[in-house]
């Protein structure tokens, strides 16, 4: 991994917003061409993480948020940014992913996060 990388990484390590906004390749040609970055909630729970963080959370201690919305509107999305984020900017991460089902999870969150 380049030097430069690991410093812009090291750069979001408390701000999963920047995160998203840095290293996904929003307008461009291919998944996201047709979006500018993430909608206004996402952009709310990512920023609550921030402020979480901010204020001195203990890393071990869970930022627990709920978001309840009807189907296809990008929660496994969000959850996929969060695993993303978290792994690429703090040393040894490890975290507990759920679902309501295992189907929900391989189908919906996991396959979220291959994208």
């Amino acid at each position: 991994m380049s030097e430069s990388l690991l410093e812009e990484l090291a750069m979001t390590t408390n701000d999963p917003v920047a995160f998203v906004a840095q290293f996904f390749p929003w307008g461009e040609p291919g998944e996201l061409e047709e979006f500018t970055g993430p909608e206004k909630w996402q952009l709310r729970v990512l920023a609550h993480i921030k402020e979480c963080l901010a204020e001195g959370v203990d890393r071990n201690e869970a930022i627990q948020i709920a978001a309840a919305s009807g189907h296809g509107v990008g929660k496994s999305t969000l959850v996929a940014w969060i695993i993303l984020w978290a792994i690429s900017t703090f040393e040894d991460t490890r975290g507990v992913v759920t679902a309501n089902t295992e189907t929900q999870l391989k189908t919906k969150t996991w396959a979220e996060l291959g994208k």
